[in-house]
This record gives C-alpha cells, structure tokens and sequence, in this order.
C-alpha cells in the first residue's frame, strides 16, 4: 500500500512538472507558427495590384476588408459588431471633399490648380472677382509694416514667404541672422485678417523652391480630404501658394518688377504698390462614403479585460496614375497581425486560452487623420475601461539606413509614456525571447522633430489613458512611394517583429495584472 502511494505521489509530481514546463513552453510554440512563407502569402495578396492601394472606401479597400474578415472567421475569431451583413466590420461614414476645378484668370493668364499653386485655406465652391494687392512680407508691427497705406479689406493679398534680410544675411527686423517670429506663416495670416484681407496668396521665392516645398505635400494635396461630418466647412480665408511668376501675373505686373519691389523692402525702402482684378473659379465637391473597420476578438478564460493589438490597412490608393501598394505601409503591419491572431487562435484551439481577451483590429482611415481608429475610440465595442493596453503594429517590414549592419532592431515608441510596467515588461520579454533585437528608442524622445508618437492609431488610444506601444521599422525612400512594394520586404525581420510582439501581447493576455497606469496622458 505504502509503495502505491509513493509510486502514486511519483507520478504526480512528475506530471505537474511537465505540465508545468509545458505551459511555460508553449508560447515558444505558438510564436514559431509565425512563418515568412505565410507572411508572403498574406502580403502579397494585400499589397498586389488588385488592391489598387486600399484607398478609404474605394474597391480596394473593400476588398482588403473583406480578405481580413474572412480570415479571422476561418481562424475561429469571434465577429463582435452590430453589422448584420458582416459582425467584423465597424462601419461609419466619412465626408470625401476635392477640388474638381480651381483657376484663378487675370485678362490673358490662367493659373491652374496643381501646375501654378496650391490651395491650403478653407475649401468652398466659388465665382467671384478678386481684388489683388501686393503687401510684401506681410508684416505689421510698431517699427516696420507693409500694410502702411494700404487697404486690404476683403481683398486678397499676395505676401513673400519670409522676412526683409540684406544683403549681407542680416534680418532688418531682428538685426541678426535669424528671422523673427514675423516670417512664420501663421504670423502673416493672422496679420492679414486683422487688416481685413479675406484671401491670401503666399509667394515663395522661387519656382524651384516652390516645387521642392510643395513636392513634400503632393500626395496629400492631391488627394481628396477625409474628415467626419461636421456641418459646413466653408468660411474663412482662402489660402494658397505660389511661386513669382504666376504672383506677377496675378497683380498685372512682371516678375521683375516685383522682385524689384521685394529689393527695395530688404534695404528699408517702400516698395511699388500694386493690384489688379482676378477672377477665382474654384469647384469644390463633397460625396459621403462608407468604410470599415476590422475586428476580431479572441474570448479569453475568465477576465473582462481586454487586450488590443492593431494595425491600419489603408493606404493611399492609386495618384497620377500609379497604384501605391503600400506593401510596407502599412501591409507589413496588418499581415504581422493576421499571424499574430492566428498563433492565439491555434493555442486556444489546443487548450491554450488566454486569461484576458485579445481583440485584433485593422483599422481605415489611418492616412486621412487616424480616423478610423479615433472612430473606435468615440465608438468602442469593448468598454474603453476593459482594454488595458493596445499594441500597434505601422510599418515593421524594412530596415532603415541606420541599422543596415545589424538587422536586428525595431523602434518601440509610447511604451513608458503612462506605463513603467509596460515598459519594464516589454524589455523583459524581448532580453528573455529575443536577446538580439535592439530595442531602438530613437523616436520615443519628447523632443524627436517627426512627433511619430502622435502620427499612428496608437494615440487615439493613450489620449484615453491606455497604455501602448507602437512598433516601427523606421522611414526609407519609398514611404508614401509607388515603390513601396513587396519584393522590397525584409521577411526575415518581418517575422521577426512579428514574434516578438506575440510573445509581448501573450505576456500581457495572461499576467496577473495589467498594466499599472502611473503616468499621467500627455
């Protein structure tokens, strides 16, 4: 009897050993079901052609919704929405608004959008005549102003970009080498309204710099503009940009006379006062659209809590005629994610449940403004008071110029802004499973000038006192490019990334606790 109980008690023991190990084993497991074969497969079909660059509420979009609904039912995740068509969509409308047409004509000469300015102020359909008036730099303070003698009111003033500077590179109204605060743009413009203008039109100093200034902006300024419904948005002042020779043209002079009148100024002398008649025809369209967001939850064991991990499958579509796929941008984030559910899914098939609920998420509207994870957040399925943190996943397919003789990194951004244990947590995790990635925290600086931790659907989330962390591969030359395509994937990394925010979200689904928010949001 004796030796049955010993034997008894043997095997016992050794059974909860093993199953012990066995659970701390298992997400070894689960993490190595994250492949570069299957990343392939997802990414290549997200970020193909037929996708057309999953442009918010356009075909390809739609498409790309429907391939990741479809995936997380064949998974096994659960469709959580009201949608009665499809319970993984999160559908809401958006205000689509462009410029169909936009000329300004004075007797002869015709500035057209895109080729001869850009627009920046208030966005309205109009006809109507135009006053033009030269005000130089715009300026108007005790001791220097171009707005002596002149009247503006309800006219459109055309202003240089900057401030008066010699010759010798002294700035008349600072007296040094640095300008004033007067040449910043918002400084003119409130100037402008305060002498009464209604139009502004500001003059960069030449076409080459106007070219290389606005290229910066040109996907976004040819693009439609997304926004939620808010009423009318017209009103205001109208804003654009240009360079001298169109500006000449719009005040009936010549280029250089005007940059005759723009000399005498740097040198403290009045300059030649101009004006002329310009006729604005400007047509400006608003269509309402549907979009979706994406989700998924996988039901935990015995907790209200719920963990969020996301990423945005938009992207910005098809401009000049050249389908941006957006394979990077970010395909390789949604792809990461479809891998991340779908190792939870395997586990919790095989009796491996997480504690908490995991809700995976894609979201539309990231180009636009974040919208649609700002939506979420206006609009959460799960209480916002049950979701302890959000992992989101924008971009983690390349490696940047910095890290091009070791691989091995990821910018994490976010992590210790409201969490310490989060973050004490996340570098936990990754020294135990992933000793050779480098935790990059480059961007994580207050004080980094790209503000990256305010630019990704992370922040709809800390703005409501929700712990994130944000995984990044950094900015390369294709951002925003027809040439952010798949073959340029790193897929080794990609899995890499992709693994090591697994094992992250895994730890956090089935600690004791959640993270202890001991920051305040900023």
């Amino acid at each position: 009897m004796k030796k049955c109980q010993v034997c008894f008690l043997l095997i016992f023991f050794w059974w909860n050993a093993f199953g012990q190990a066995t659970n701390e084993d298992v997400s070894i497991k689960y993490q190595k079901e994250i492949t570069e074969k299957d990343l392939l497969q997802h990414l290549g079909i997200l970020a193909s052609d037929e996708f057309e660059g999953r442009e918010t509420g356009e075909k390809g979009q739609k498409k790309a919704a429907e391939y990741i609904s479809n995936h997380f039912k064949a998974i096994g995740l659960k469709g959580i929405t009201k949608n009665q068509e499809n319970p993984y969509y999160q559908t809401f409308q958006l205000q689509k608004s462009y410029y169909s047409a936009y000329s300004l004509v004075n007797k002869k000469d015709t500035a057209l959008l895109f080729r001869d300015f850009v627009p920046f102020g208030s966005f309205e359909s109009a006809k109507k005549e135009l006053d033009v008036v030269f005000a130089g730099y715009g300026i108007d303070t005790k001791t220097y102003s171009d707005y002596n003698g002149l009247e503006v009111k309800d006219k459109a003033v055309v202003i240089f970009s900057g401030e008066p500077v010699d010759k010798e590179g002294t700035f008349l109204l600072s007296g040094t080498d640095e300008p004033s605060t007067y040449s910043s743009t918002g400084e003119k413009l409130k100037v402008a309204a305060e002498n009464g203008a209604s139009f502004v039109i500001i003059v960069y100093e030449s076409k080459s710099e106007f070219d290389k200034k606005i290229a910066l902006y040109a996907n976004y300024l040819k693009k439609p503009k997304y926004e939620f419904e808010t009423g009318n948005q017209s009103g205001g002042f109208g804003l654009i940009y240009t360079y001298p020779e169109v500006a000449a043209k719009l005040l009936g002079t010549k280029k250089k006379k005007l940059q005759k009148a723009i000399a005498k100024i740097n040198v403290g002398k009045t300059s030649s006062s101009f004006g002329s008649k310009v006729e604005l025809n400007a047509e400006f369209k608003k269509e309402k659209i549907n979009t979706e967001n994406v989700m998924g939850l996988l039901e935990g064991v015995s907790s209200d809590e719920t963990l969020v991990v996301t990423s945005h499958y938009d992207h910005v579509g098809i401009i000049d005629g050249k389908i941006h796929n957006g394979a990077d941008d970010d395909g390789s984030g949604t792809t990461g994610l479809l891998e991340i559910a779908e190792s939870f899914a395997l586990a919790a098939k095989d009796g491996y449940k997480p504690k908490r609920n995991i809700l995976f998420m894609t979201f539309t509207g990231e180009e636009k403004g974040l919208l649609g994870s700002k939506y979420y957040t206006d609009n959460p399925i799960i209480p916002l008071q049950n979701t302890i943190a959000d992992l989101n996943i924008d971009m983690i397919g390349r490696v940047d110029d910095e890290h091009k003789e070791d691989q091995n990194y990821v910018y994490l951004i976010g992590s210790d802004k409201l969490s310490s244990e989060l973050h004490e947590m996340s570098e936990k995790t990754s020294k135990e499973y992933f000793p050779e990635i480098k935790l990059d925290y480059k961007y994580n600086d207050e004080n980094d000038p790209n503000r990256f931790y305010y630019r990704s659907d992370h922040y709809n989330f800390a703005k409501n006192n929700i712990p994130v962390i944000f995984y990044f591969n950094g900015t390369h030359k294709d951002y925003h490019q027809p040439t952010d395509t798949v073959e340029k994937i790193n897929f080794e990394m990609l899995k890499k990334r992709s693994q090591l925010i697994f094992l992250t979200a895994w730890e956090l689904a089935n600690r004791k606790e959640k993270p202890l928010v001991d920051k305040s949001v900023d």
